[in-house]
């Protein structure tokens, strides 16, 4: 009976190691990091001139790129995970809706604190010169003249606007001191979504143009001064998303 026993309790110990090898400190290691472009709370849509800021009252928006790159999760244990070649061009044109879930396999499982993440290129990518995937300048977000990456692009009009065509254009780049374009934030994961394997990034557009004085300064193509403001407001468009918790759960 006392060897019965002794057997029984190695092949639970044995099963409780693989258990917690497999799954990690309360799930299984990974992470998909999920990119939501909305436009105040509801979910943006190009071309639909439907929405509104405290400063125009109708506008449309017709394209919003940028690139998440050098993302860094942070673990409540002191963990630290910096996803390796970590470049991606997040596109909300409607054939490109794939762009929008990043995977982080290699993520370790545990309660995450922080989320870090850049919107731009680094300057090793840029002298680098011309890369592919999600770098290829085929997917438009390279200037040939200047040599160097569009971190951000956002694109639309406003009858409001006394611009060609009613138009404005942010096109941010430029990775060189002054004008250094690139942003680098870093979000608290709010502890109700810490350990679920999921993270939902918010790209608010109302909050980019919110923060800037879009009738005056409508058009920004190249690095400069201007084109720092429009960094500096594009920053604040991101937030990390907490479902809300239904009432009687």
């Amino acid at each position: 009976m006392v060897l019965f026993l002794d057997i029984f309790n190695f092949f639970l110990l044995a099963a409780r190691l693989l258990m917690s090898t497999s799954e990690g400190p309360g799930r299984p290691s990974g992470l998909v990091l999920r990119v939501e472009p909305v436009f105040g709370a509801a979910p943006l849509v190009l071309n639909s001139p439907t929405y509104q800021t405290g400063k125009l009252n109708k506008l449309a928006i017709s394209r919003l790129r940028f690139y998440l790159t050098t993302v860094v999760l942070r673990y409540a244990d002191g963990r630290t995970y910096a996803e390796p070649a970590s470049h991606h061009l997040i596109d909300t044109d409607p054939e490109a809706m794939a762009s929008l879930t990043v995977a982080l396999p290699g993520a370790p499982a545990g309660k995450l604190r922080y989320l870090t993440f850049s919107v731009g290129v680094d300057s090793a990518a840029n002298v680098a010169g011309a890369l592919g995937g999600d770098l290829d300048p085929a997917r438009g977000m390279y200037w040939a003249w200047h040599s160097g990456y569009v971190n951000a692009k956002l694109e639309g009009s406003a009858p409001q606007l006394a611009t060609p065509h009613h138009e404005f254009a942010y096109h941010i780049g430029g990775f060189r001191a002054p004008f250094n374009t690139r942003r680098t934030m870093t979000l608290a994961v709010p502890a109700s979504i810490a350990t679920g394997g999921r993270l939902v990034l918010r790209a608010d557009v109302a909050r980019w143009l919110d923060a800037l004085p879009i009738a005056q300064l409508a058009d920004v193509q190249i690095p400069n001064a201007a084109a720092m403001t429009v960094a500096d407001a594009c920053s604040r468009m991101f937030y990390l998303y907490e479902p809300p918790v239904h009432a009687g759960r």
